[in-house]
């Protein structure tokens, strides 16, 4: 059997990775030159993918050790600091004599470490000890980065979750042990882009003009269209220009969407035109219907309509503007404004390119389909 090349998760190889050519250029150059990077986008636009392309291409060539920690799920200072353990252990300890380095050097984060028998590689668990002060436990992983004679890169994804932790000195914590540690070099990255920028623009907060900033935009639409061409390209397989751009227009070339929607197409046709595209969209459509019942519960009335207003409208520039307004009869600006940035708040839209969109694409398009 073939092996479908559109990943939806996880990285493989250059192989299966589409363009960032110029994004990846930029972020290697700042972190030879030790730069720390803060990288933004709407989420599923493909941060994740291009850090792990980063650290494969990085890797390779043995520039850096790769360090990835995913804070999205933590909840409190506690959690991050076994989050980064964990991510400390699962880069570092690729052997056992490295492993029994680490272990030595950090046996207060209590890690329980096994090792998976057919490929090898560590599974690691780590909890800070009771009665173990959660910031030592912190300075402790700094202090291992610190006396190790590695440059490390250590990549900090949906870093914004900070904000959440009930601690309020966590940005300032951080940028002390960071600026003590030469040897490491930070890449933030986040999908909500007006807290983030926050943290790194706004004069009064410990992390002020620290960090190179890169907003990840949509991959170009050539670029994009090869990509899927050159994969469906087979003598066993075809795919018609139409079918491209219909793939693009339908996912507003957003990279989650994109993928999903070639993976589902390419594992269900052999030949593909506009008709094998519409009848995978109105599948996919169809299938998550009962989730997006679950997101309109989560609205208000008048914020239900103005997520329609965007999707059907193809986004706007201006939500309050007398012209959106009465074209879709909304109501008062002050109300319609308030609904936005609800919406933004929630993760439903974001602001792009002067443009308010949504970011969950196949919910656009059934938003669409419902609309008639």
């Amino acid at each position: 059997m073939e092996s479908n090349p559109f990943l939806i998760s996880g990285y493989i190889s250059p192989d299966y990775f589409c363009d960032r050519e110029k994004e990846t250029d930029t972020m290697t150059e700042a972190l030879f030159n030790r730069r720390h990077l803060t990288i933004f986008s709407p989420r599923r636009m493909g941060k994740t993918g291009l850090i792990s392309h980063l650290f494969y291409l990085g890797s390779k060539k043995k520039l850096f050790l790769p360090v990835y920690a995913d804070i999205m799920a933590t909840t409190s200072l506690q959690e991050f600091v076994e989050t980064l353990g964990k991510a400390v252990f699962t880069a570092v300890a690729r052997n056992e004599t490295a492993l029994k380095k680490i272990l030595k050097k950090l046996a207060l984060l209590r890690p329980k470490i096994t090792i998976d028998e057919f490929t090898g590689a560590p599974s690691v668990t780590v909890s800070v000890a009771p009665g173990q002060d959660t910031v030592s436990s912190l300075e402790l992983i700094f202090e291992y980065f610190r006396t190790q004679d590695k440059q490390f890169v250590l990549a900090i994804d949906e870093f914004q979750q900070v904000m959440e932790y009930p601690e309020k000195n966590v940005e300032a914590l951080l940028r002390s042990f960071i600026q003590q540690s030469a040897n490491v070099t930070i890449m933030f990255s986040g999908s909500r882009k007006h807290i983030l920028t926050g943290i790194f623009s706004e004069p009064e907060r410990p992390f002020y003009n620290s960090t190179q900033l890169l907003q990840l935009g949509k991959i170009n639409s050539e670029s994009y269209s090869g990509f899927i061409r050159e994969r469906f390209a087979s003598p066993s397989r075809s795919i018609t220009d139409g079918a491209i751009a219909l793939i693009l227009e339908a996912t507003s070339v957003h990279t989650f969407y994109v993928q999903f929607l070639c993976n589902r197409l390419y594992s269900a046709f052999r030949k593909i035109d506009t008709d094998q595209v519409k009848t995978m969209l109105l599948k996919i459509i169809n299938e998550n219907e009962p989730v997006y019942g679950g997101y309109i519960n989560l609205l208000t009335t008048l914020q239900f309509r103005v997520l329609r207003a965007v999707a059907t409208n193809g986004g706007v520039r201006n939500p309050t503007s007398s012209e959106f307004l009465d074209k879709h009869s909304l109501g008062a600006a002050s109300s319609v404004s308030l609904a936005v940035k609800s919406l933004e708040d929630k993760g439903f839209i974001s602001y792009d390119n002067q443009v308010y969109n949504l970011n969950d694409q196949f919910f656009s398009q059934w938003l669409i389909y419902k609309a008639g």
